[in-house]
């Protein structure tokens, strides 16, 4: 496996990140009510968002092992992830659920909720985990990624790989196809395998979700190893392959074609224009957003924030404000944009200003210990600069982004000599 260059930064991938995260709250919000216009926002996100972002996740991962090794890094994602997962789960999922409850039911008591004294089949989402399922995933990914990291960085070195990725069609031939098998093997398997032994996600884990998206984790892996080849045919513009794949989901979806229509077909043809999608985001995303931009990195530190908190507000919000569940897409987007002002001063004048807060719900550690490569070698240290920017990979970790640090210069470095900016864990 090639080892990730000091100079290595995908600041478009930070930027799409935070896009999805801060995505999630538009989404959350359609189950406040039946609006067609937020519903349609829900589905649409359903075909690409999450996929990319666990992509995205995919991709930085690997970097992440590339950089320090993989003992060191699933410890620091376990801690990244898991701990702002507990503290979100235990200290507002409970109010977030009993809010939902009684604003799609007749309002019982907190304690009652708590007890199940409620209607038999209750409206509304009500599962323990709300939006907090993808850093389940997350963690099942973390403990999987340093497997997948050599596995695939068996199957880049191997000549049968090197011939089907040969020239940008190959390219997207061999992802498209390896993405579909995959899903089909993975879908197929719960349904065998899974199913059976379980009967249905035990505590609501996300385990058929967890199953989904492990392809567009492994190709988030496969294009880091292969990212001198591979990431520059991936994202670059492909405007025929999006019509192409929305035709066919459209077909798909109304029952144009008898094949289509089967639910094999429906999976394969969204699968298609997640990726046909994904490609054509990932070219804007990689043009408008080239180097660093101060905004993008702020979106990206405050999405977790806005992300872990958004479900809990959204519904605060509307309770106050005594809607019910006949609201439409007018009330709606005000209960966003009041979330979005929320959750933003809260991450602004709260939790960045508090090291404890910034542990237990953004994830940010002391990076500490020592770095080093697949092997535990030590690195040297990086010679020190007049201005020291940090950023970090957090396209696999929400949690991970870090605001600017500017140091003095020292006195006896060249003023004119600027230090790039390093990913860091």
């Amino acid at each position: 496996m090639a080892r990730s260059a000091p100079d290595d930064h995908y600041h478009h991938l930070d930027a799409l990140r935070g896009i999805f995260m801060l995505g999630g709250v538009f989404v959350h919000a359609s189950t406040l009510g039946d609006d067609p216009v937020f519903h349609g926002i829900a589905y649409a996100s359903g075909l690409f968002r999450m996929a990319d972002f666990f992509l995205i996740s995919g991709f930085l991962s690997a970097m992440l092992v590339g950089k320090y090794g993989p003992a060191r890094t699933v410890r620091r994602r376990l801690a990244s992830v898991g701990v702002p997962f507990l503290c979100t789960l235990v200290l507002l999922n409970p109010t977030a659920l009993w809010l939902s409850y009684n604003f799609h039911n007749p309002d019982v008591s907190f304690l009652d909720f708590l007890h199940g004294r409620t209607v038999p089949e209750p409206a509304g989402e009500l599962r323990w985990l709300l939006q907090l399922w993808f850093l389940v995933a997350l963690l099942v990914y973390a403990l999987c990624t340093p497997a997948a990291v050599s596995l695939l960085s068996r199957v880049v070195s191997s000549p049968v790989y090197r011939r089907a990725t040969t020239g940008r069609p190959r390219v997207m031939a061999t992802i498209i196809v390896s993405v579909m098998v995959s899903i089909i093997v993975m879908r197929g398997g719960y349904r065998a395998a899974v199913v059976p032994a379980i009967g249905s996600d035990p505590l609501d884990l996300p385990v058929e979700e967890t199953l989904d998206y492990l392809p567009f984790f492994l190709l988030g892996v496969l294009l880091h190893l292969d990212r001198r080849r591979l990431l520059p045919a991936f994202q670059r513009p492909a405007p025929i392959l999006l019509a192409v794949a929305g035709v066919l989901l459209l077909a798909s979806t109304r029952g144009w074609v008898g094949g289509l229509a089967s639910s094999t077909g429906v999976v394969l043809s969204r699968t298609l224009f997640t990726v046909a999608i994904t490609v054509n985001l990932f070219a804007v995303a990689s043009r408008l957003v080239p180097g660093p931009r101060p905004a993008v990195r702020y979106l990206s530190d405050a999405s977790y924030t806005v992300y872990l908190f958004h479900y809990f507000w959204i519904y605060v919000i509307a309770t106050l404000l005594s809607f019910d569940p006949s609201l439409r897409w007018p009330q709606m987007l005000l209960v966003t944009a009041l979330t979005f002002g929320v959750t933003f001063a809260l991450h602004h004048f709260v939790i960045l200003r508090s090291p404890f807060l910034r542990k237990i719900f953004n994830g940010k550690f002391p990076a500490g210990g020592r770095q080093g490569g697949r092997h535990g070698d030590r690195r040297p240290a990086a010679a020190p600069a007049a201005r020291t920017a940090t950023v970090t990979a957090a396209g696999s970790e929400p949690e991970r982004t870090q605001p600017l640090r500017w140091l003095p210069p020292a006195p006896h470095l060249d003023p004119e000599r600027t230090q790039q900016l390093h990913w860091i864990l």
